[in-house]
């Protein structure tokens, strides 16, 4: 770099004096020494800019003719613009590598997070769901003896245990193998369901079902889905929602809506976060449906919609009452 900022200079020389005196070349002295400054330091493009300026002198001074004075004190003026060039080049470069150490220490750290989180998914996705299947064959074989002469309560609960396994199941085999919240990953089971059934087992699984208020429409609300997964993000909504309400009722209405199935679940206390219903919107777009939290603000609560397109024969029968009015008038 050294003898190449000093050929350049030299070329500029020369190409100084054998230009028109009116032609100032001040600017293309600068150029050694900006790559002086860049590459090596300020202090050893000082040295060329003290090079660049006597070069600069002495053509001005063959070609102007100028009185020495005169020259002296142009000579002086570009050394102390070609010092404060190499000093201001240094620092810019300083800063620039200073930048980018500081993001090549953030990269390697995130990718030192990202390794040691991939490293514990590989673990609890290969160990995790051997500990739950054999909890879940505990429970299926021991339930039709213990649950058989047992009270209605008793079955309900028994039933939301098997559940509980199944949603710790779903997440051990499904999210943490994929390591990521990608709905495409899942694998669904999905076909013709009961809305309102599977709304109803969902409120039944809450340890505070009394508090859960169902308002179900008359007309069937089927649709092509998961029953599991809908079950698994309707209850985690609503458990969120009494725990956010722990003196208030929480409301539960499902309609139809166009060709629709629309389900609302309403808390009037505190408001949902996002957070809260990630895992619930998942799921619900997983099925080809869609979930939106409205906050209302302050202690008012939050407001959540569930829309999931119908079965096409519900929606269709659905439709026929306004074809019949269509064809009378």
């Amino acid at each position: 770099m050294l003898l190449l900022a000093a050929a350049i200079t030299v070329a500029i020389g020369l190409l100084d004096f054998l230009t028109p005196a009116d032609v100032d070349f001040t600017e293309f002295y600068m150029v050694p020494v900006v790559l002086v400054a860049w590459f090596i330091g300020w202090r050893s493009a000082v040295v060329y800019g003290l090079f660049a300026a006597v070069t600069e002198f002495v053509v001005d001074d063959l070609l102007r003719d100028l009185v020495l004075a005169t020259a002296l004190w142009n000579g002086l003026s570009r050394i102390g613009v070609f010092v404060a060039l190499a000093v201001v080049t240094d620092r810019l470069y300083r800063e620039r590598t200073a930048r980018q150490a500081a993001y090549d220490l953030e990269r390697r750290h995130w990718e030192s997070v990202d390794a040691d989180r991939n490293a514990l998914l590989r673990v609890l996705g290969r160990e995790f769901p051997r500990p739950l299947h054999a909890l879940d064959w505990f429970v299926r074989t021991f339930e039709e003896p213990l649950v058989r002469n047992s009270s209605e309560a008793m079955r309900a609960q028994y039933r939301a245990l098997r559940h509980h396994i199944q949603e710790v199941a779903f997440l051990a085999t499904d999210l943490i193998a994929n390591g990521r919240m990608d709905p495409s990953a899942l694998r669904l089971d999905p076909k013709q369901v009961e809305l309102k059934q599977v709304v109803t087992e969902a409120a039944d699984e809450s340890p505070a079902r009394a508090r859960v208020l169902l308002s179900l429409a008359s007309e069937p609300l089927m649709v092509h889905a998961d029953a599991d997964l809908l079950r698994q993000a309707f209850a985690g909504v609503i458990d969120r929602c009494l725990e956010l309400s722990p003196h208030d009722d929480v409301t539960v209405l499902a309609r139809i809506s166009g060709r629709e199935a629309a389900l609302e679940i309403n808390s009037e206390t505190r408001a949902l976060e996002p957070a809260d219903i990630e895992l619930a919107q998942l799921l619900v777009a997983a099925n080809g449906g869609r979930l939106v939290l409205i906050p209302r603000g302050g202690m008012r609560g939050s407001l959540v919609t569930v829309h999931l397109p119908l079965a096409p024969q519900v929606a269709n029968h659905d439709n026929e009452p306004s074809r019949e009015r269509a064809a009378t008038d």
